[in-house]
């Protein structure tokens, strides 16, 4: 299984078309978006992933920044919020969630960290992937050893979810997904499985394709997980 996880900026923008080509480029049998907006170019990013034959679910309809998933398999959907998205595949005893973490600290970030924690834990004995932007990360995961919202990470990895990058990135893959305008990197983008689901992987592959940010594709480098099960 190939999963993309790339938060779009915006929506895509005048980048869409860019952002298409390469989605479809990588032939991931899984994507999950992230600041995807149900707008012009939403629909059109739906109707081309659509035609090769992905089924879609998006978190927001209003036109707000929110989660999206595609994927080649059959999936039910199991529960939808604002940001948003978990999905059940059959095929793979799989259940998957994208999250869009709100940027600002404050109540709604909080309420939203409390959510995916009590997920993690209420579905500990499943097969269960998080991923999208957590506009979280740790002192490791900053250049400039700044933290954001790091105990309710350190938290995850409490309950036993595997952090996939920290864990099994792939040799030379750059640590940091995302820069501020100042040049300092933060890793913001993370892909969480439960042991359950660790426990059934033959072989993990993950890193970061620095490539899209460096084209201005994004202004986040895409997390690449390929495993076998």
């Amino acid at each position: 299984m190939k999963l993309i996880s790339l938060n779009l900026r915006f929506g895509g923008q005048k980048r869409t078309p860019r952002i298409i080509d390469y989605l479809l480029s990588e032939d991931a049998d899984l994507m999950v978006l992230t600041e995807f907006m149900m707008n012009e170019k939403g629909k059109e990013i739906i109707r081309k992933i659509s035609q090769k034959g992905y089924n879609i679910k998006p978190s927001n309809d209003d036109g707000s920044m929110g989660s999206f998933i595609a994927s080649k398999s059959d999936f039910v959907t199991k529960s939808v919020f604002d940001r948003w998205i978990e999905v059940y595949i059959p095929k793979n005893d799989l259940y998957v969630l994208g999250v869009y973490v709100p940027d600002q600290p404050g109540a709604e970030k909080n309420i939203f960290w409390k959510r995916i924690l009590e997920y993690a834990k209420n579905n500990i004995e499943k097969n269960v992937l998080i991923t999208g932007d957590f506009n979280s990360c740790t002192k490791e995961d900053s250049s400039n050893g700044t933290e954001y919202y790091a105990k309710e990470l350190m938290e995850l990895e409490d309950l036993k979810y595997i952090d996939l990058w920290k864990n099994y990135s792939k040799e030379g893959s750059p640590r940091y997904t995302w820069f501020y305008h100042s040049g300092e990197g933060f890793r913001l983008d993370y892909a969480f499985i439960s042991p359950k689901l660790a426990a059934s992987i033959d072989e993990i592959i993950v890193y970061h394709d620095f490539n899209v940010r460096e084209a201005k594709i994004s202004d986040h480098s895409p997390l690449i997980l390929e495993c076998s099960f």
